[in-house]
C-alpha cells in the first residue's frame, strides 16, 4: 500500500510528553491522517481514547503519570485490535517481550527514522483495511461504501441522511462488538443531546432501508451490526 494514493481517512492518537518532539512528529504525520489527537501523558490519552476512539495509536513509553506500557495495558483490557506503535529509547529484552504480549504493531527506537515510521504506518493501514474493508455487504443485495459513505443496490445509489451515514460508519468500524449509547451520542449528536426518541427514530428509518435484522439492539447497552455472509 502506498500512503499517498488516496485522501487520509483514519484518525491517530499520538502521545509524547516532550512538546517539541510532539509538534515536529505531528507535522510529519499530518498528511497521512484525517485527524491527529495529541496527548502528553497516559492519563490524558485514556480520556481522548474513550472520547474519540482513534483508528491508530502511537505512544512514547517514558511519560509522567502513566507510562506508555501501562497505557497500552489499559487499552488492551477492552480493545484487542486497534494498531498500537510504541516509541522508546529503551531496547531491553524485557520491554520487547512486554510489547509483544500487548499485541503491538511495532516497537520503534528513538530517534525516529522517517523510513521506519512510514513502513509502520503502511502496516497499520494494511491491518485496518483487512479488518475493515471500505465496501461491506449489508444484505443479499445492499452494499455500503464507508469511504464514500454511499449505499448501493444493483448499481443504484440510495441516498440516506448524514446521521444515518454516521450511524452506519461507527457500527461497521466496530462490527466485532456492541457500540454503546454514549459512543453513538458522541459520534452523531456531538453538538447536542441525544434523546431516546431521536435514536429510535434514526434506527427505525435506517432499518427500513437495510433490514431489521442488520441492526441489532442490545438492551440497555447499544447497537451491533450484523453484516451479511
Amino acid at each position: 500500500m502506498t500512503l499517498n494514493t488516496q485522501p487520509p481517512k483514519y484518525n491517530l492518537l499520538y502521545i509524547e510528553d516532550e512538546a517539541p518532539i510532539r509538534m515536529i512528529t505531528s507535522m510529519f504525520l499530518e498528511p497521512y491522517f484525517n485527524k491527529i489527537f495529541e496527548a502528553s501523558n497516559g492519563i490524558e490519552a485514556i480520556k481522548i481514547y474513550q472520547q474519540e476512539r482513534p483508528d491508530i495509536i502511537i505512544t512514547d513509553i517514558e511519560m509522567p503519570k502513566m507510562n506508555g506500557l501501562e497505557f497500552c495495558k489499559k487499552i488492551r483490557e477492552e480493545d484487542k485490535d486497534t494498531p498500537i506503535v510504541i516509541i522508546t529509547a529503551h531496547t531491553s529484552i524485557e520491554y520487547l517481550l512486554e510489547a509483544v504480549s500487548l499485541n503491538l504493531i511495532k516497537y520503534l527506537s528513538k530517534p525516529l527514522k522517517e523510513n521506519e515510521l512510514i513502513q509502520v504506518l503502511e502496516n497499520c493501514f494494511e491491518q485496518l483495511e483487512s479488518s475493515n474493508p471500505s465496501i461491506v455487504q449489508l444484505n443479499k443485495a445492499l452494499y455500503y461504501d464507508t469511504f464514500n459513505q454511499t449505499l448501493s443496490q444493483k448499481n443504484n445509489l440510495i441516498s440516506i441522511p448524514l446521521a444515518q451515514q454516521l450511524f452506519l460508519n461507527i457500527l461497521i468500524k466496530n462490527s466485532h462488538r456492541v457500540v454503546q449509547y454514549h459512543e453513538l451520542e458522541h459520534e452523531i449528536w456531538y453538538d447536542k443531546i441525544m434523546t431516546a426518541d431521536s435514536l429510535r427514530t434514526l434506527v427505525r428509518k435506517l432499518r427500513k432501508v437495510v433490514g431489521k435484522e442488520t441492526i441489532e439492539n442490545i438492551s440497555k447497552t447499544g447497537y451491533k451490526i450484523n453484516l451479511y455472509g
